[in-house]
């Protein structure tokens, strides 16, 4: 065990191989090999009636202690209540933590009830949802994996999945969201709200322990699909696929015909555990775009599998 400071940020890192997987620019914020962090920070937000229900629940699963201001303590993990949208994210004290997990009411145009988790960013030039054109903030692929089965255990039948890459913020540790909702009556639910942080609160606890139990098989970039992403979301289940950044369809090109392949360069980037290789929806993607995104994946240095 060998600790590193980070920006003062005092991490007790095992060295083990895995570490050789880990993205070169994203090491300098964080070393993803099981390590003994100072701490998870989850946020929720006053403003959303889904979130406040989680965090409450958590609080309550967790023990965590009132420290004030909107915050609260226990070992390994800090919860912190802000005023504004988790978007935005306005107000949030990153401080000891080493990843953010933003529990969440999840906004669905169909009403279909869901759990979701997914990584956060904006492929091209609008950042109306928070964060920056054309920035992705860093991912947590293991993480988001370990909670998307913690959620598929407790779902009670509705709907488990991925989402794509989307909104904000922008930050410099691995983060990620964890939703639930889509119908009003869902959104509202205390009993998916304990769902939820229970499936938080068991991944804090096997984390913090350097559990096993969280480590994928294989780190992934999901190319294509819709921004359910169905196909990925099976082969996380089934075969343990953790997924970094995922590139819906609909994100390849924009309105004024250019395209944002390159971004693929910081889907690579930008990921507390670097991917092997890409997977893509292949017949979800023109045959045109699929050449583009071959050759820079190429230019990269990383393969694709296609489903």
């Amino acid at each position: 065990m060998r600790p590193i400071l980070i920006n003062n940020l005092s991490l007790q890192i095992e060295s083990r191989p895995f570490q050789s997987s880990i993205c070169p620019e994203a090491q300098m914020f964080y070393l993803f090999a099981y390590p003994k962090i100072i701490m998870i920070l989850v946020a929720c937000s006053s403003q959303d009636v889904a979130s406040a229900n989680a965090a409450k629940a958590l609080i309550s699963l967790s023990g965590l202690e009132d420290v004030g201001g909107n915050t609260y303590r226990g070992e390994g993990m800090r919860l912190q209540i802000i005023d504004s949208p988790l978007p935005i994210a306005e107000g949030l004290r990153l401080e000891d933590a080493a990843l953010v997990i933003f529990m969440s009411r999840h906004s669905s145009a169909s009403g279909t009830p869901a759990m979701t988790v997914h990584p956060m960013g904006n492929w091209g030039p609008q950042a109306s949802l928070g964060g920056m054109p054309r920035t992705l903030s860093i991912s947590a692929p293991s993480p988001m994996l370990s909670i998307l089965r913690q959620l598929n255990e407790s779902s009670n039948g509705i709907a488990v999945t991925y989402e794509a890459t989307h909104h904000g913020p922008v930050l410099p540790v691995p983060a990620l969201f964890a939703e639930f909702g889509g119908s009003e009556e869902t959104i509202k639910s205390t009993e998916y709200a304990s769902r939820l942080a229970g499936a938080v609160h068991s991944f804090c606890k096997s984390y913090l322990t350097g559990s096993e139990s969280q480590r994928a098989d294989k780190v992934v970039v999901g190319i294509g699909g819709t921004h359910y992403p169905g196909r990925f979301t099976d082969l996380a289940l089934r075969k343990g696929y953790a997924f970094s950044h995922m590139m819906p369809k609909h994100a390849i090109l924009n309105s004024d015909g250019t395209d944002n392949i390159e971004m693929l360069e910081q889907a690579i980037a930008k990921s507390s555990e670097r991917a092997e290789s890409a997977v893509i929806d292949w017949k979800s993607i023109k045959s045109v775009q699929r050449a583009a995104i071959i050759k820079k994946l190429e230019e990269i240095g990383i393969g694709y599998e296609r489903i």
